[in-house]
């Protein structure tokens, strides 16, 4: 057995490089001596043994490494304490081998094989029942990462419950930020202040003599205000006309704009304050996907607009920490312009954390602003929301990303949205095998569950909309439709793979959050605050308790299911030989059943430790030398994020100087994610 000590690593780098290395490189122009150092260190541990670990396997592991996976199975346990070891080939950044220290001789001589191939080991230090453990590699398979970093800026507007309030908000947000060319807030709500939309007057008034343009988004993100200055730079008339253009509310006294836009009509003032400046958004995308990795993801599948370029940037100058799964939108697809975006897909490479294979579509809107599609009216209206396509040209659209090679993926919120778009895809030939993701699936219907099951659907779900939505969804959704909604056991029952994700910033990005939430479905007010007591003092009744998950089945969503709907199940989701090594350590054992209070406590409170993705340790918040700290971003509901409140699209105009700090990106002085709405 050997161990490489800091002393051989220092060896190693100070050692001249052989005959072979300096032939290897005799056609480079300038030769990097840390590109030395590093490749020696890399030889030297090139098999890493980590041992006395508590490791987290799933029942068929071993049927995964060996033959075509089981993908039915939803139990794993953790070894005991001391007793799980994995060899790492650093090289291939896989598992080589993976067990756990027993009295079985077969083991035993397994993990005495894996200590004489080791070339570095190291102690993982989990001797007690209630210390950390190591669980797969966690992914996000909804979520919008560019938006994470762009909401971190904007007037957070949730607390506000009257007018004056909201007015005062905005009037200090204004005089904090004399530079930004826009005001941008979000998350009113008027039905906290007796139902009066806020009007274009209110925030005229708000802002006095300052005269820049405010937008300020509901709650849903659907209805935005805005004052008179945003009007007149987005070219809306301010005279009262006979047909005003649809979304616009127009006074029915004056005939003047009030300032509030719905729907498509929110565009005309989104697409005026559009960020253009690739350095800006690159500054976004990096602390939003450390904020990820903080989280303790260690892989994500986005959705972000105009991005790919900005993506392999960051690759090519190895600063992505995690891997990254693109989905692009359907309108860049077809336009494509100056080929920003793959024509085909573009898979990674066994060494590469970036891939574009997917492309999404909008069937509807959402619940919140009651435009999500469904088959019968919302309670005490005779309004069923609204498709944004026909099923003919849904279908065709389908087809035509299909036929590039391209997975699908489309935004489908109500029933009748849903129906429509198993209709499109099966009238576009799509197979099950290609498995076209479904997003949200939030309304549902015994025969939809089962379509969704026969062709092959996945379903990518979002278990904290549960927690947000379920107190408003039972006002406003009839008592037969609430018994099919948000309904992922039943889902996974009737054969279909789901996915768990956050949409965020819709949610918050981290999974151990998302797993409590598939487990518990209680309104987030219902969490335990203030330790134990609090719990108790705040207990809820989940909503269709028997659709509650226990921990096997939670986890799942993050790691196998989400694996499965990016088509990498062979790679990523577990800890077994051939897969990524990809892998958590979390503080403390959050495995246990749903109902023990210690174990409710635990998701909530647990601290990431470590991430390591690809076999490096991307994130050691025990390291003090090579920790990096991000502050923890706000949890908004960005917008322009069209997540489950439908397409909206568009990023807020900024013109902030850059500066890196400690590992920490700095916007116009301030520290990105503790801003002006810092969570």
């Amino acid at each position: 057995m050997l161990e490489a000590s800091d002393d051989d690593i220092a060896s190693a780098a100070a050692a001249p490089p052989s005959d072979k290395t300096t032939d290897q490189r005799s056609t480079t122009l300038v030769e990097s001596t840390h590109d030395i150092v590093r490749e020696r260190i890399t030889d030297l541990i090139r098999m890493l043994l980590l041992h006395n670990a508590r490791l987290w396997q799933w029942d068929d592991d071993s049927a995964a490494s060996s033959s075509s996976s089981s993908l039915s199975s939803s139990s794993g346990r953790l070894t005991q304490p001391e007793a799980g070891w994995c060899l790492i080939d650093t090289t291939k950044g896989i598992f080589d081998a993976v067990g756990c220290v027993a009295d079985d001789d077969e083991e035993h001589a397994a993990y005495k094989a894996a200590q004489a191939k080791a070339t570095r080991i190291i102690d993982m230090n989990m001797k007690c029942a209630e210390g950390s453990i190591i669980l797969p590699g966690l992914i996000d398979a909804h979520i919008h990462v560019g938006y994470m970093g762009e909401a971190q800026e904007y007037l957070q507007l949730s607390g506000c419950r009257t007018l004056s309030e909201l007015g005062a908000a905005v009037a200090a947000y204004g005089k904090m930020h004399p530079s930004k060319s826009w005001v941008v807030g979000v998350g009113w709500d008027q039905s906290a202040w007796g139902g009066d939309y806020p009007s274009r007057q209110d925030l005229d008034k708000a802002m006095g003599d300052d005269k820049r343009p405010v937008v300020l988004y509901r709650a849903c993100w659907h209805i935005v205000v805005a004052n008179t200055a945003a009007l007149e730079v987005s070219g809306i008339s301010l005279i009262p006309a006979k047909k005003p253009p649809a979304g616009i509310d127009i006074d029915a006294i004056s005939g003047f704009p009030t300032g509030i836009f719905r729907e498509n009509a929110v565009s005309s003032i989104t697409d005026h304050i559009a960020e253009a400046d690739d350095d800006v958004r690159e500054t976004y995308f990096r602390n939003a996907l450390n904020q990820c990795l903080r989280a303790g993801l260690t892989s994500v599948q986005t959705n972000d607009s105009n991005a790919w370029h900005l993506y392999r940037k960051l690759e090519s100058q190895q600063k992505l920490p995690l891997r990254v799964f693109l989905t692009v939108n359907h309108d860049e697809f077809e336009s494509n312009v100056n080929h920003s975006q793959p024509l085909h897909p573009s898979f990674a490479s066994p060494s590469s954390l970036l891939s574009c294979e997917r492309v999404k579509l909008y069937s509807d809107g959402s619940l919140g602003a009651e435009t999500a599609a469904l088959r019968s009216p919302y309670v005490g209206t005779t309004n069923t929301g609204m498709l944004i396509h026909t099923l003919e040209e849904l279908r065709e659209k389908i087809k035509s990303a299909h036929k590039a090679g391209f997975q699908l993926e489309v935004h489908a919120i109500g029933n009748r949205a849903l129906e429509t778009v198993l209709d499109a895809l099966e009238g576009a030939e799509v197979p099950s095998g290609a498995r076209p993701v479904i997003t949200h699936c939030q309304v549902m219907g015994e025969d939809l569950m089962e379509r969704m099951a026969w062709q092959g659907v996945v379903a990518s779900i979002q278990p904290s909309f549960v927690s947000t939505d379920c107190k408003w969804v039972q006002a406003r959704l009839p008592v037969e439709v609430q018994r099919v909604s948000y309904c992922w056991k039943s889902l996974g029952e009737r054969g279909v793979m789901c996915a768990g994700g956050s949409d965020a910033p819709v949610e918050d990005c981290r999974p151990l959050g998302g797993i409590y939430d598939a487990m518990h479905r209680v309104p987030h007010a219902g969490k335990p605050r203030g330790g134990k007591e609090g719990w108790r003092e705040e207990r809820e009744v989940a909503f269709l308790p028997e659709e509650c998950l226990s921990f096997s089945e939670a986890l799942r969503l993050y790691t196998i299911g989400g694996a499965y709907a990016c088509h990498a199940e062979r790679k990523l989701g577990r800890i077994a030989p051939g897969y990524q090594a990809d892998f958590v350590v979390i503080d403390r054992d959050v495995t246990g059943p749903r109902r023990e209070e210690d174990c409710r406590h635990a998701l909530l409170e647990a601290a990431v430790e470590q991430v390591w993705v690809g076999g490096v340790c991307r994130l050691d918040t025990k390291g003090e030398n090579e920790r990096k700290v991000f502050a923890s971003a706000a949890i908004l509901g960005g917008p322009f994020i069209p997540g489950k409140n439908g397409p909206l699209r568009g990023q807020g105009r900024k013109q902030p100087q850059q500066l890196e700090e400690e590992g920490m990106w700095v916007l116009q002085n301030k520290r990105l994610g503790a801003g002006c709405c810092g969570h």
